[in-house]
């Protein structure tokens, strides 16, 4: 698969598997925030963001060096709900869109278009957080999967999820996206 969108230390060499734990809930300053820490239990990543302005932007940080890795910004308006992959110099890198209908499809493209078929889509329990990530030829790349109800969950108010990426995956990337979708479903509710 070797495709680098972030940067070339995020791409997995083997299959990796990550835990995302974010808050639930709105909070009181606006904030959306979450950590997502590899196998071993290190912090992978920091997820950053405000709601409070017009530039709804949530950033990807680097665990060690909270860098911003990649960001989601928001388009405000769209026909379908769309969501912009930009790197820290705000340049576009992927575009995420909802389409709505009798059955909701995502459809992630890389680049700054959006035309002709994604280059990958989201298939499954978006609501449930369980749902693969696939490339234009049906081959998993990224699969989530929600931890069960636990006590440490209800009690910390913190979803968590699994999200495994395979071999040659641009780590930051696939989280991000992951990301990007819970976030769009979010909204919904």
């Amino acid at each position: 698969m070797n495709v680098v969108i972030s940067d070339a230390k995020y791409v997995a060499t083997q299959e990796t598997r990550f835990k995302s734990k974010e808050k639930v809930g709105l909070s009181i300053s606006g904030s959306d925030s979450g950590k997502v820490y590899n196998e071993d239990g290190s912090l992978a990543f920091l997820i950053k963001g405000k709601h409070i302005s017009l530039s709804d932007a949530i950033w990807l940080k680097d665990g060690e060096t909270e860098e911003p890795v990649l960001g989601m910004k928001k388009k405000l308006v769209s026909l379908h709900q769309t969501v912009f992959v930009v790197k820290p110099n705000e340049d576009v890198v992927g575009i995420v869109k909802i389409k709505l209908g009798l059955k909701k499809k995502i459809s992630l493209f890389l680049g700054d278009s959006d035309d002709g078929d994604p280059t990958y889509t989201a298939e499954g329990g978006m609501r449930g957080k369980r749902f693969d990530v696939c490339n234009s030829n049906g081959d998993v790349v990224c699969k989530v999967e929600k931890d069960s109800l636990n006590m440490r969950n209800m009690l910390t108010d913190q979803d968590t999820y699994n999200i495994i990426v395979p071999a040659g995956g641009d780590c930051a990337f696939f989280v991000l996206v992951c990301t990007i979708i819970d976030e769009l479903f979010h909204d919904e509710k």
